[in-house]
């Protein structure tokens, strides 16, 4: 009995200095985000010619909303170190910054007009963050800051 309790002592001990290696190293890594600018609509056709439906993953999660059709309107990659800030626009309207807090954390602030409309905590490791926005009665806006690279629509002929 005493062996085991030794040997799960053991194996905790181990586990905190892994987790511990393992988040010092994350500490100094650069870490990738993508961010998309999409709009929400019930018309089938996008709201400008060069707007491509976005893709499977992204369409999955936007189920939960009430829109047909997701357009995405602009993609950006942007790359931060721990502790790092950055902020992007995204159209004449709408920016996004983006705040690590640390190797696990960070910040999503929205803003609209230059005016802060949603700040987000996340974990960096959640993989999506998407906030939502008011626009006309018949289209709304999404923005979405993800770490895994979006994947390209896949059109199909008709």
């Amino acid at each position: 009995m005493k062996r085991i309790v030794f040997l799960l002592l053991f194996l905790s001990v181990m586990a905190v200095v892994i987790g511990a290696r393992f988040v010092l190293r994350a500490e100094g890594r650069d870490v990738t985000f993508y961010l998309q600018l999409v709009r929400g609509t019930d018309g089938v056709s996008p709201p400008s010619p060069d707007a491509p439906p976005v893709g499977p993953q992204l369409s999955r999660r936007l189920q939960m909303f009430r829109w047909e059709h997701y357009w995405e309107i602009k993609r950006q990659t942007v790359v931060l170190k721990p502790g790092g800030k950055t902020r992007q626009r995204l159209n004449p309207q709408r920016e996004v910054e983006i705040e690590m807090t640390g190797p696990r954390f960070m910040t999503v602030s929205v803003y609209a007009d230059g005016k802060l409309t949603v700040k987000s905590k996340r974990a960096v490791d959640a993989g999506f963050c998407i906030v939502g926005g008011d626009g006309k009665s018949e289209q709304s806006w999404f923005i979405v800051v993800r770490r895994d690279q979006p994947q390209d629509p896949v059109l199909t002929a008709n």
